[in-house]
């Protein structure tokens, strides 16, 4: 009879420690996917920081064009506006960069609490991108709509 008792919590603790594994499996792969997703979200913004850091350097090249068109344009404060915003692109592909080549999908030999912790400082990391591209890409079509409107 104890024999039987012991195979039985020995089984039934076996499976608790399993589920317990799958639980926790379950939780690792919803944080990957959910830091995946701003991710794959931000991958079709990358060529639009591409085409707005263009569209600012041709503005930067028609410069004297401008200024005849209209004598009252500030030339000297433009161009400052388009650098920054033109840093500000590269800054924010330059992060998106360096994330992907950072990020390390290997979790082998690293505990629950690790793996959580380092998902959630890389899904912190890829949101902060994502800010990045935001603000840059406003600013970039803020600078090409005033210019567009003199």
């Amino acid at each position: 009879m104890k024999k039987i008792l012991l195979i039985t919590f020995s089984v039934l603790f076996a499976l608790s420690c399993s589920n317990s594994k799958m639980e926790e499996q379950k939780q690792e792969k919803a944080l990957f996917i959910e830091m995946m997703g701003v991710h794959d979200n931000l991958m079709p913004k990358s060529e639009e920081l591409v085409k707005s850091k263009r569209q600012l350097l041709q503005l930067a090249s028609k410069m004297d064009s401008l200024k005849k068109v209209n004598t009252d344009l500030d030339t000297a404060a433009l161009r400052e506006k388009i650098q920054t915003g033109v840093a500000q692109l590269d800054s924010a592909d330059n992060a998106m960069s360096d994330w992907m080549h950072n990020f390390d999908p290997t979790f082998e030999g690293k505990s629950h609490e690790q793996i959580m912790k380092y998902l959630e400082d890389n899904k912190m990391t890829i949101k902060k991108v994502e800010d990045q591209f935001t603000s840059s890409l406003n600013n970039a079509n803020q600078v090409l709509n005033d210019v567009k409107k003199q």
